[in-house]
């Protein structure tokens, strides 16, 4: 309960680097947690099922980030807001965009759930998922978006959390949500004779009890941001500023997807042991990921709070710091992973060596270079930082749905039929992210110069 207790950290004061570490590691525990918990749904299935039902699981990654995480990057837009006014210490402001963001995320997570469940089948056909996999699939996903206004709540209202300087108590609700899907994964498991059904319920269920802990926090937390149930009011002006920032995100998280949509069919097309191979190795990647996304979040956080406060030294030392820590971690921790690869991929898929090999090949084009990926999250949400979101996604939509597409196009079709085509899908991953780094560099000298010319405002 001490660790509870620690007040909300405020970037706008104190030792620099000690007050991101301390933000960023529950975060950093945070994503490892989750991603550890969703390793055991692929775990779970691979020892208790057969490669077709992880295969099943995997199939639906794609569609799962199309569907739930485009709308999730509204929540963003949140917390570019909401951080700068705890910063500003805007507590009126606070208490009608926290009112808003709640309101609004309900609406999304129906409309999601309305929307995302009938196009479930049609989407997963437009990849060209294997017969053998479509049927579980389909189940998994339709399963997986009953909770979708729960997981939409969840992020929304972390981003409330969060954007205070709390990111303690996101941690344990993730901790809470994990170790009742994986409990529920094997219950259900032994019990069910349909296990992916029984992982999507798991899943679902977790989804339902993380988003009620911050449900509980928000309208409990002490001082500004805390959102009262019994007078929530949708504020419309409040909305379209979080719109107006959230957008741009959600477009950027959906292009992402968009753009694997290609890589994808072509990933199906190698049968179920590379798409086995391919999302046990996605599962892998998580590791990486829970280091980058939570210093990228920080960057969001810290510069925000300190544009907010209008303390231009104190948003450079967020940026450089969160920019070179994010970097040389996700290098040793990708280099060591990948030296490791073999072993970690045999844990999700102890019979399959052809699925192995597939999922090595990832690992090399993937998590040895996720440290430009790692750069790439820094700027971006250093860019939405200044106010410039729509900057990203148009970065995004070029050298990222443009160039794979046309990648998938020009390229890929040249290697199809040859020993190196599934080398060539994975090897459009990493030159895309290359041509996004300097994309993203250049928009963050040009948006750094510009916002410090014209004096901080907002």
């Amino acid at each position: 309960m001490k660790f509870l207790s620690r007040n909300p950290i405020d970037a706008t004061r104190g030792n620099m680097l000690a007050n991101i570490i301390k933000y960023a590691f529950p975060l950093f525990l945070s994503t490892l947690v989750q991603t550890c918990f969703n390793m055991v749904d692929i775990a779970v299935l691979g020892n208790m099922a057969d490669s077709n039902a992880v295969a099943s699981v995997g199939a639906t990654t794609t569609i799962v980030f199309l569907i739930v995480n485009s709308f999730v990057g509204i929540s963003s837009g949140a917390k570019i807001i909401l951080s700068r006014l705890f910063g500003a210490k805007d507590s009126e402001s606070l208490k009608r965009v926290s009112s808003t963001v709640v309101i609004t995320a309900l609406g999304l997570g129906i409309f999601v759930a309305l929307c995302g469940i009938p196009l479930a089948p049609w989407l997963l056909r437009l990849t060209k998922c294997p017969e053998e996999c479509i049927e579980g699939a389909i189940l998994y996903i339709q399963i997986y978006l009953i909770a979708a206004p729960a997981i939409m709540l969840y992020n929304f209202g972390s981003s409330i959390i969060t954007s205070s300087g709390d990111s303690q108590r996101p941690l344990v609700y993730i901790i809470v949500g994990g170790v009742t899907n994986a409990v529920l994964n094997i219950i259900l498991c032994l019990i069910l004779p349909q296990k992916v059904i029984a992982v999507a319920v798991a899943t679902a269920v977790s989804q339902v009890i993380s988003a009620a802990f911050v449900l509980r926090r928000i309208s409990t937390m002490d001082g500004d941001g805390r959102v009262d149930f019994r007078h929530l009011k949708f504020y419309p002006r409040e909305f379209v500023r979080i719109i107006v920032q959230g957008i741009p995100i959600a477009i950027t998280n959906a292009l992402y997807p968009l753009a694997n949509l290609q890589i994808q069919s072509a990933i199906n097309i190698h049968g179920v042991s590379a798409i086995a191979g391919n999302s046990a190795a996605s599962q892998i990647e998580g590791l990486a990921g829970s280091i980058s996304g939570p210093f990228a979040a920080t960057t969001l956080v810290f510069m925000g709070q300190n544009i907010g406060a209008k303390k231009p030294e104190r948003i450079k030392q967020a940026f450089w710091k969160c920019l070179s820590i994010n970097v040389l971690l996700c290098a040793v921790i990708g280099g060591l992973v990948y030296m490791t690869g073999e072993f970690w991929l045999s844990l999700f898929l102890p019979d399959d060596p052809e699925a192995i090999k597939f999922g090595m090949i990832r690992l090399f084009f993937v998590i040895l270079f996720y440290f430009i990926a790692a750069a790439n999250g820094v700027l971006s949400h250093a860019i939405q930082a200044y106010g410039q979101a729509t900057y990203s996604a148009a970065s995004s939509m070029c050298c990222v749905l443009g160039f794979r597409m046309l990648w998938m196009w020009l390229v890929y079709p040249h290697f199809e039929n040859t020993e190196l085509s599934f080398h060539m899908l994975m090897a459009c991953f990493l030159i895309s992210w290359t041509l996004l780094l300097i994309f993203n560099i250049v928009g963050f000298i040009i948006f750094k110069k510009r916002f410090e010319k014209r004096g901080f405002v907002t």
